[in-house]
């Protein structure tokens, strides 16, 4: 099994500085497609190419996220959500990257009003349908994120549940999902379980650390996840994809890389 490290774009940060900067130390990028950092136009895709093809990267895509909210329960917001992402998807495509990282819906609602929550379940549902239809014309892998333990976020989408009813509905091959071992560490649900609950249908992995309560995207190795044992666990699922590194800063990076590379040897 080989897991390889990658890092996260910084968002604050020209695009071509970062990659020019990472690229030193990493093989793997995963581009996040928030503006102004990697918006889409056709120089962007020209400088992104070029260096991706000069460094020999590995390009992941993060789909935007900031505003977007693909359970709103206003139908124009979520149109409007579902097209950033089909958007990026097709941006993804161009860019030659192996996938697309989706966050799902979140709470645009005041909370216990049980006809919004509903309203904002079936919303996500039919926004993840045209994803997926747009994953599947692209031949461009999509996977969903579970999310961390927030006001903001619906439980379903921390447990997991929502998003393991998606992938198997749906069935298809081009939409799996992203474990954020970060995310999973601000809940009640031990990593290995969620890890095992996932099993298979994970295909891509984020990781960054905190303290078990706050999503702090703290230096990997400087917080409370257990790092052995989330790897021993994705050895067991047999996971031999990517693991880009959250934290944000480049620095904070090179020492997460420092820390977790012998445990993934050891566990190879």
């Amino acid at each position: 099994m080989v897991m390889i490290y990658g890092v996260s774009s910084r968002i604050e940060q020209d695009v071509k500085e970062f990659i020019v900067s990472a690229a030193q130390t990493f093989n793997a990028i995963e581009l996040v497609s928030e503006y102004p950092h990697v918006h889409y136009s056709i120089s962007n895709v020209r400088v992104l190419t070029e260096l991706k093809s000069s460094y020999g990267l590995t390009y992941t895509m993060h789909a935007p996220f900031c505003s977007v909210n693909l359970a709103s329960i206003n139908p124009k917001l979520q149109e409007a959500s579902v097209n950033e992402i089909v958007h990026s998807i097709t941006y993804a495509n161009e860019l030659g990257c192996e996938l697309v990282v989706v966050h799902p819906g979140i709470v645009s609602y005041p909370r216990n009003l049980p006809k919004f929550e509903q309203i904002s379940k079936n919303n996500q549902y039919d926004s993840f349908v045209q994803i997926c239809e747009k994953a599947e014309d692209e031949k461009m892998l999509v996977c969903v994120e579970n999310m961390p333990r927030l006001p903001q976020a619906l439980k379903q989408t921390w447990t997991g549940e929502a998003l393991v009813q998606i992938v198997d509905e749906f069935g298809s091959v081009f939409l799996q999902l992203a474990l954020d071992v970060g995310h999973c560490n601000t809940t009640d649900i031990p990593i290995p379980q969620m890890i095992r609950y996932f099993g298979s249908r994970i295909k891509h992995v984020h990781i960054h650390d905190n303290d078990g309560y706050r999503e702090s995207h703290s230096i990997v190795g400087q917080g409370s996840v257990p790092w052995r044992s989330v790897l021993e666990t994705l050895h067991e699922i047999r996971y031999n994809g990517l693991l880009i590194d959250e934290h944000r800063t480049i620095e904070g990076q090179k020492l997460g890389k420092e820390y977790l590379e012998p445990i993934i040897q050891s566990c190879s």
